[in-house]
């Protein structure tokens, strides 16, 4: 960015606009004057482009650009992305971008994460006007209900908790950050999958009650949706990551046929409520 642009209020007020670096460093004092004298915000901004100045070294060559963050001056979009999440408060997306899963769920993940999917309280923002009722119960549809606060959602954790003992998040935030915070990392990765192919599951589930008028959808519907999905994406994996997502699928499913064995066809009123 040119220094014109990033001290304003001297450029302002100097006398020679187009003086260039070289001319205003060529002698000491510098080169340079201004219309009137400095003060206040300008005489912070006058002293600042001093230090800077003071570190520049001239040269006979042409000037060129330089990226800082790589060692031979050269552009690339690695160095520009670590040097941003490590220096703001941008989240980290590795927990969506390195799972072992299908590229169209990581998008999906991806967008749940940033809470932009279109469930209908972000279709009102866009001035939808359709019924904000979540499809699963009487509730307003929205990302944190939908995959977490819904009683589908909720039975839905509770096998997973009952399966795997890992307590469900509670906010969307968690579930991409530090919820799996602790576990083995080899455990984590594995349970990730898990966990895309549930959230995949309660969204195509939710999307067939939307958009194919499906009358009704029961929890074991999907978790066997998210199974079939665990196993199809294990062939994703080393043989031995495989044989234990299928060995979780299975333990996760005898779980769900368990609650539903004690509970019947209403057990998301009974476990999720």
């Amino acid at each position: 960015m040119p220094l014109a642009l990033q001290y304003p209020s001297p450029y302002g007020i100097v006398q020679r606009r187009d003086a260039s670096v070289e001319t205003v460093c060529q002698s000491t004092p510098l080169n340079i004057h201004f219309r009137r004298a400095l003060a206040g915000n300008r005489w912070e901004a006058w002293l600042h482009l001093v230090r800077r100045l003071m570190d520049v070294q001239l040269s006979q060559q042409s000037d060129q650009l330089c990226w800082k963050l790589t060692r031979n001056g050269e552009f690339t979009v690695k160095s520009m992305y670590l040097d941003v999440i490590n220096s703001s408060s941008i989240p980290s997306s590795k927990h969506v971008w390195n799972v072992k899963v299908p590229l169209r769920v990581k998008v999906f993940m991806w967008f749940v994460h940033k809470q932009v999917i279109l469930t209908k309280d972000n279709l009102t923002k866009c001035n939808w006007t359709g019924s904000t009722r979540c499809s699963f119960c009487d509730r307003n549809e929205t990302i944190k209900h939908l995959f977490l606060d819904c009683p589908m959602a909720k039975v839905l954790w509770r096998t997973v908790h009952i399966a795997f003992n890992i307590t469900p998040p509670n906010n969307i935030n968690t579930l991409f950050g530090t919820w799996l915070d602790g576990i083995e990392p080899q455990t984590a990765r594995h349970i990730r999958v898990g966990v895309c192919a549930l959230l995949w599951a309660v969204w195509n589930c939710r999307n067939d009650l939307v958009f194919n008028r499906t009358t009704n959808t029961h929890f074991l519907q999907v978790i066997f949706r998210a199974t079939a999905l665990i196993r199809m994406w294990s062939l994703l994996t080393p043989t031995e990551a495989r044989e234990r997502l299928v060995t979780g699928s299975i333990r996760w499913e005898m779980v769900a046929r368990d609650i539903f064995n004690r509970f019947g066809w209403r057990s998301c009123n009974r476990i999720g409520n």
